[in-house]
C-alpha cells in the first residue's frame, strides 16, 4: 500500500497532468487549394479528404471567398481583413499583391505573426501570393514574418519547373511535382518540429489552377468525365453585366476543351487528396491527430461554361465564390453539416480564438469558433447574416491576343482574351463590383453593384433561382435598392467592430 506521503505525491502529479492537458493548445493545419470549385463537383476526387476531415468533422455548406481571385482572397484570409482595409486589388504588384507596401504593413500583421507571438511554430509550403519573389519586392530572400519553416513558391501556380524560396534561398526544381514536394516537406517538418511547442501549417498546392497538369500516375484517371452542364451552362447573359455579353454570345458546338479542363482539374486534385491522407497518417503515427485542427478550403471557386464564359473565375456568380470548406479537430462534432454562413476573412480570427490567442480588434472577420459549442450552435445572435464579395476588374492589353481583333482602345480595358477561349474575354476594367449575400430565415439573396458607367445592378433570390438565371434588380423598389446600397456603402468604410456589427445584424426584412 501507498503511504500517506506517497499518495499525496501521486495525487499532485496526476493533478498536474490534468492541468497540463487542459491548458495544452491545439495545432492547426490548413490545406489551401487554388481555384477549386464546389458547385462543379471538384470534391468528387477528394475521397480521402472527405473520409478524414468531412466524415470526422464539419462541412460548411455556406462558405465563401471574399474575392474570386487569388491574391486578394489569400491576402484577406491571412490578415482577417477586407480588401478596402489592406488595399490589395488584384494579382499585380501595382495592385498591392506582395508589394513592398504589403510587406511593410499588412504582412507584419497576419495569422502567422500573431500565432508566432503566441508561441506557435509556423510552417508554409506552396503557393503564397502571385507576386511573391518579384525582384521589385525583395525577391525570394524575403520570408514573410512569423514563419519558422518557409517553402514559398515563386509567382503563380506551377506543377513542374518551378522555383521555391527555401527559408530565403532560391532553389530551382524541374522534374519534381510540386504537390508531392509539399507533402515531403510537410512530413519532414512533423518529424522534426519542436516537441514542446504547438504548430501551425499552411499547405498550399497548385491544384486545381491552370495549367491543370496532373501527376503522371493520375493522367489516365476519370477518362469519361465531362464538364458539368447545370441550368446556367451556356445560358443567356442578356440581363447580366457588360463583360458577359461580349461576343461570342454562346459557346461553340465543340467544347472538347472544356471537358478536358474538367477532367484534368480532377486529376490534379488526386495528388492533393493523397497529401491529406499522408499528413493524417503521420499525425496518427505521432499520436497528435486528436489535438490538431485540420481545415480544408480553396482561395476561390471556378466556372466552366456558365453563361457562355469559357473557364476562369473573377465573376460574382456562385460557381466563382462558393467554396469547399471542411474542418475537423478537438471537440468538434463528427459528420455534421453546418449551414452557418462563413467567409474566408473569418478564418484568421477563428484560428486565433481556438488557439487562445488574442484576436486584434481591427480584424474585420468574425470568429465562428463559438459555433462548435452545441448551445451556441443554436443561438442565432452571433451568426453572420451578411457576406460581402468584392472584385476589382483589370485591363491588360498584353493578355489580349491580336488575333481577337479588338481595337487598341478596347484592348487597354480588357484582359485574358485568347483564341484558345474563343476570344471571350475573362475580365475588364468595368468588371468591378461589390455584392452582398444576405441570409435570413426565409431566403438567401445576392445584390451586386457594378462600378461602370451604368451603375449596373444584379439581384438574385438564390433559393428560388440558385443558377442565377433571372436578374430581378429591375423589379426591386427604390426603397429596396436604397437598403442594399446603404449596406454596400457602410461596408466600404467599416473596420473591425463596425464590420462585425454590420454582418451580425438581422436582415429578415430585406
Amino acid at each position: 500500500m501507498y503511504s500517506n506521503t506517497c499518495f499525496v505525491k501521486v495525487l499532485i502529479v496526476f493533478t498536474l497532468v490534468i492541468i497540463e492537458n487542459e491548458c495544452k493548445r491545439p495545432n492547426f493545419i490548413l490545406f489551401l487549394t487554388d481555384d477549386q470549385d464546389l458547385l462543379l463537383d471538384s470534391m468528387i476526387p477528394m475521397q480521402s479528404t472527405i473520409k478524414n476531415i468531412a466524415n470526422d468533422g464539419i462541412t460548411f455548406t455556406e462558405a465563401y471567398a471574399h474575392s474570386p481571385i487569388c491574391c486578394p482572397s489569400r491576402s484577406s484570409l491571412l490578415t482577417g481583413k477586407y480588401l478596402h482595409n489592406i488595399h490589395v486589388y488584384n494579382n499585380s504588384i501595382n495592385g498591392n499583391c506582395s508589394s513592398n507596401e504589403w510587406q511593410n504593413t499588412h504582412e507584419t500583421r497576419t495569422i502567422a505573426s500573431y500565432l508566432k507571438s503566441s508561441g506557435y511554430v509556423n510552417f508554409y509550403a506552396g503557393k503564397y501570393l502571385n507576386q511573391y519573389g518579384n525582384k521589385n519586392a525583395n525577391g525570394l530572400s524575403h520570408i514573410p514574418p512569423g514563419y519558422d519553416w518557409w517553402y514559398g513558391l515563386e509567382g503563380n501556380s506551377k506543377y513542374h519547373n518551378f522555383t521555391l524560396s527555401i527559408n530565403g534561398t532560391k532553389v530551382d526544381f524541374h522534374q519534381e511535382y510540386l504537390t508531392d514536394l509539399i507533402g515531403t516537406y510537410a512530413l519532414d517538418f512533423l518529424s522534426h518540429k519542436p516537441l514542446d511547442k504547438e504548430f501551425f501549417m499552411i499547405l498550399a498546392p497548385p491544384a486545381a489552377h491552370a495549367p491543370f497538369t496532373p501527376a503522371n500516375r493520375h493522367s489516365d484517371k476519370f477518362p469519361t468525365v465531362k464538364t458539368k452542364k447545370m441550368h446556367n451552362f451556356n445560358a443567356s447573359a442578356t440581363k447580366k453585366h457588360w463583360i458577359t455579353q461580349l461576343p461570342p454570345k454562346y459557346l461553340p458546338e465543340d467544347i472538347t476543351i472544356l471537358d478536358d479542363i474538367q477532367r484534368k482539374r480532377w486529376q490534379t486534385l488526386l495528388s492533393v487528396d493523397e497529401l491529406v491522407e499522408n499528413v493524417v497518417n503521420k499525425l496518427k503515427n505521432l499520436n497528435i491527430l486528436d489535438e490538431t485542427y485540420l481545415i480544408f478550403t480553396s482561395d476561390n471557386g471556378f466556372h466552366i461554361g456558365q453563361f457562355g464564359l469559357p473557364w476562369d473565375k473573377r465573376q460574382p456568380y456562385q460557381t466563382d465564390i462558393h467554396i469547399p470548406f471542411l474542418m475537423k479537430g478537438p471537440k468538434l462534432p463528427k459528420k455534421e453539416l453546418f449551414n452557418h454562413p462563413v467567409s474566408l476573412v473569418d478564418l484568421a480570427p477563428t484560428i486565433l480564438t481556438l488557439a487562445n490567442a488574442t484576436v486584434p480588434e481591427d480584424m474585420d472577420g468574425i470568429s465562428f469558433a463559438h459555433l462548435f459549442n452545441s448551445q451556441d450552435n443554436k443561438n442565432k445572435e452571433n451568426e453572420r447574416n451578411l457576406v460581402f464579395i468584392e472584385y476589382f476588374g483589370e485591363g491588360n492589353a498584353h493578355s489580349v491576343e491580336k488575333a481577337c481583333n479588338f481595337s487598341e482602345e478596347d484592348a487597354e480595358n480588357l484582359s485574358e482574351c485568347s483564341l484558345e477561349n474563343w476570344c471571350k474575354c475573362q475580365d475588364s476594367r468595368n468588371n468591378t463590383y461589390t455584392c452582398t449575400l444576405t441570409f435570413n430565415i426565409a431566403t438567401k439573396t445576392k445584390y451586386c453593384l457594378f462600378r461602370d458607367k451604368r451603375n449596373f445592378m444584379e439581384f438574385y433570390n438564390l433559393v428560388q433561382d440558385p443558377y442565377e438565371l433571372n436578374n430581378k434588380a429591375p423589379f426591386l423598389t427604390s426603397k429596396e435598392h436604397k437598403i442594399h446600397q446603404h449596406l454596400l456603402s457602410e461596408y466600404k468604410k467599416c473596420t473591425g467592430k463596425s464590420c462585425h456589427d454590420l454582418v451580425l445584424k438581422s436582415y429578415d426584412k430585406i
